[in-house]
């Protein structure tokens, strides 16, 4: 990258797997924010940490699902970060990467996300640090909440109703899961045998 005064949209997330409508949402904020890159991070020790993945094999499909797409980026922050991989923390360790330094950081999360920002740690520090994009998610209404509200971009994309839950759940019941990731994240998870109990 040779201009570094570049705009950087924050995607993270457990990408477990990753799938279509992880891409079309992040198409839709890269372009109708103007973005010029989009940075997918997958959780390493995350907050609310559950059964999933390892973080070998989510790296590995998010990496598959993105590699088409120039303007989709790829970082392992997170495996930088001591202890629970709050974003606060992801985001301060991505200021001190070179090529992101004299960028401008968008964080973008769901409105499930969004509605839970008083319960993340040090949401002021993130509202310091970046402009927040709040996509809209199927069931979850965008609430007002307080002091936040009026800093966010809150962004036009049409709902999915597609999740990584959706896709595992297929999986294990021995279904298809054609058009909901790409082939070569299928053939992954096939071939690695993931999620099948």
């Amino acid at each position: 990258m040779k201009n570094p005064n570049l705009s950087f949209g924050i995607f993270g997330g457990l990408f477990d797997p990753p799938h279509i409508g992880h891409l079309i949402l992040s198409q839709w904020v890269l372009e109708e924010f103007a973005l010029d890159r989009i940075i997918f991070i997958p959780a390493f020790n995350p907050p609310h940490k559950r059964d999933c993945a390892s973080f070998h094999h989510r790296w590995a499909m998010t990496k598959l699902a993105i590699q088409a797409n120039k303007k989709f980026l790829l970082s392992a922050i997170e495996k930088k970060i001591k202890g629970k991989s709050y974003t606060f923390k992801v985001i301060k360790e991505l200021k001190k990467v070179a090529a992101f330094q004299k960028g401008q950081f968008y964080l973008i999360i769901g409105a499930d996300q969004w509605n839970e920002i008083n319960k993340w740690r040090h949401p002021e520090l993130i509202f310091d640090e970046t402009k927040v994009i709040v996509v809209p998610r199927p069931h979850h209404q965008i609430k007002k909440i307080q002091p936040f509200y009026r800093q966010i971009l809150i962004s036009n994309a049409p709902l999915i109703d597609i999740s990584s839950t959706l896709v595992r759940s297929r999986i294990q019941k021995g279904l298809s899961i054609e058009y909901l990731v790409l082939p070569g994240v299928a053939d992954y998870i096939i071939k690695n045998k993931l999620y099948t109990s």
